[in-house]
């Protein structure tokens, strides 16, 4: 079946070719942040099925990666409050020892 795009105003073709583009991109961006995502932070454990999900479902499909694939990463450690002394010698370091 042959399409003819002739008959397809211009605007509409533009706004067709824009919305291709974004989809691949996002597609693109998907399948990025799978491949440096680690296999234990994902929902299912592995990598394939977000990939059959990406590539087989479109758009939807993005959406739902970005949405609900990820799992955050665990916090390593605190980083020690710095007090108002900490404060104090930020200031000193920036503004030198005659303010305060």
């Amino acid at each position: 079946m042959n399409a003819d795009l002739s008959s397809i105003p211009t605007p509409a073709l533009i706004a067709l070719g824009v919305i291709l583009v974004l989809h691949l991109a996002l597609a693109l961006l998907c399948l990025a942040l799978l491949v440096r995502t680690p296999a234990d932070r994902l929902v299912f454990g592995r990598k394939w099925p977000w990939v059959l999900i990406v590539v087989g479902v479109n758009l939807i499909g993005s959406i739902l990666f970005l949405a609900l694939a990820r799992r955050p990463a665990a916090v390593e450690e605190q980083l020690p409050d710095p007090g108002p002394a900490g404060a104090e010698r930020v200031v000193r370091s920036l503004y030198g020892e005659d303010r305060g």
